[in-house]
């Protein structure tokens, strides 16, 4: 998970909801320190198997309430007791592989975050930390409240329809209460969602930046109309010279920014950090040759792109589990969401409950982009890269410069920017055929055992 300025709201959600038992706190340098808190991994742990079980409790509270002493809410028929438990199975599951992420990812995390802040440091003038810091809370609290007004008019209908029963000696709204803790699970899954689609939105935000930074570097003459959209929006790439032979000058003020930066971070014993300080310095002194100057950006530039992909597999490999079961999640809720409409329009036609199955629907529908969407648009424009790398190499004639440009081009052929869940699927658009299809599958066969069986 990403852990830095602009994110820190939702690291501190995810912090409270379980999903990240980590500490931070800034050193001297400035810098943010990541390290484990035994505090908060007790807390996730101890905060999970409690909601699970009560959870489940309440499943078999409903599962067994019979009339005349009570009667079952959701589980009125085989086939609904068998969608109401595979639907709060795999909410529990998608919970406990977050939570199992957060506990031993945090290697993954801490090179993730190392790799994010040098990338930031090389990018620094398309940065825009404000509108990331809105940007980020605006997804977490929406989606926040999204849940909670769903939950709440939810209860709220099920408690009518309890109340409306009114069964002599019994507590019909009990039934009600013992899923209060399963709704909660939601809160846990929606962070999850937020802090995975955050990460990842990120990953292809640093993408597009990258790519602006090529073309407003080595395509601006010819490309500043198409641009200018684009660069009005960061506040500090009017720093940026769209005029060639302004360039030098643009190049060297760049490079002194990130060896100026990179000064504090190297210790007297970290002999790779420090050779790459002397070869920075070496190298500002070619900043009068304009062919050299370009190619150690171009260089920069390629290991960012390089240090974006490895980026990608980390968070697939540290969140490969959780967003499966998030998929998982999302398409049996769909289908036990719309089999649970169906049913009400075949029968009473409660118009509130008809209206909750509905936003129910939209909601995993949605929680289905939160994942989808960011995924795609990381890989889209990781690909776009070549695209710029290869309209560069038509342009440029400098032998250094051809060379640098070459090598860029040839790493882009072996670079994969596409998530993947557990390496089973990988996560994209297309993968949004195959829900509809499987859906449309899955929720006629229900229909069917439910006619066969009453």
């Amino acid at each position: 998970m990403e852990i830095s300025e602009p994110s820190i709201g939702i690291f501190y959600i995810s912090k409270m909801l379980g999903l990240a038992p980590y500490a931070t706190h800034r050193n001297t340098k400035g810098q943010v320190e990541i390290r484990r808190s035994w505090v908060f991994t007790i807390y996730s742990a101890t905060f999970t198997v409690v909601l699970v079980c009560l959870t489940y409790r309440g499943l078999l509270f409903d599962a067994n309430s019979e009339i005349p002493v009570r009667a079952s809410f959701r589980m009125k028929s085989a086939t609904s007791k068998v969608v109401t438990a595979l639907d709060v199975s795999v909410v529990v599951m998608a919970i406990l592989s977050g939570v199992y992420c957060g506990l031993f990812s945090l290697k993954d995390t801490l090179e993730l975050n190392e790799r994010l802040n040098k990338i930031d440091n090389t990018l620094n003038a398309y940065n825009n930390l404000k509108r990331d810091r809105w940007r980020a809370l605006g997804m977490a609290f929406i989606s926040l409240i999204a849940i909670s007004l769903l939950i709440g008019l939810d209860v709220g209908t099920w408690v009518r329809i309890a109340q409306e029963m009114n069964i002599p000696h019994s507590d019909t709204e009990l039934n009600v209460h013992w899923y209060i803790p399963f709704y909660s699970l939601y809160f846990i899954l929606t962070a999850l969602q937020i802090n995975f689609a955050n990460t990842a939105y990120g990953l292809g935000r640093r993408f597009g930046r990258l790519n602006l930074m090529l073309t407003g570097s080595f395509l601006g003459a010819e490309s500043k109309d198409t641009i200018a959209g684009k660069a009005s929006k960061v506040s500090a790439v009017k720093t940026i010279s769209m005029n060639p032979l302004a360039m030098p000058t643009t190049l060297h003020s760049s490079l002194t920014k990130l060896n100026t930066e990179s000064l504090p971070s190297i210790s007297a014993g970290d002999k790779t950090a420090a050779h790459s300080l002397i070869l920075n310095v070496e190298l500002l002194k070619l900043v009068p040759f304009p062919a050299k100057n370009k190619g150690l950006l171009i260089k920069a530039l390629a290991d960012s792109h390089e240090s974006l992909g490895k980026c990608v597999l980390l968070l697939s490999n540290s969140f490969g589990i959780a967003v499966l079961f998030i998929l998982v999640s999302c398409l049996l809720h769909l289908v036990a969401t719309a089999y649970f409409l169906f049913l009400e329009l075949l029968s009473k036609r409660d118009n509130g409950y008809l209206w909750v199955q509905m936003l129910w629907i939209v909601f995993h529908f949605l929680r289905l982009l939160m994942v989808v969407e960011p995924c795609h648009l990381a890989a889209r424009e990781s690909r776009k890269t070549i695209q710029i790398v290869c309209e560069i190499e038509r342009k440029v004639h400098e032998p250094i410069l051809a060379e640098a440009v070459k090598k860029f081009w040839q790493q882009l052929l072996v670079v994969d920017a596409d998530f993947s869940a557990c390496g089973l699927c990988r996560v994209n658009r297309t993968i949004l055929t195959s829900f509809a299809s499987a859906i449309a599958t899955y929720l006629v066969i229900l229909i069917q055992f439910q006619k066969t069986n009453g």
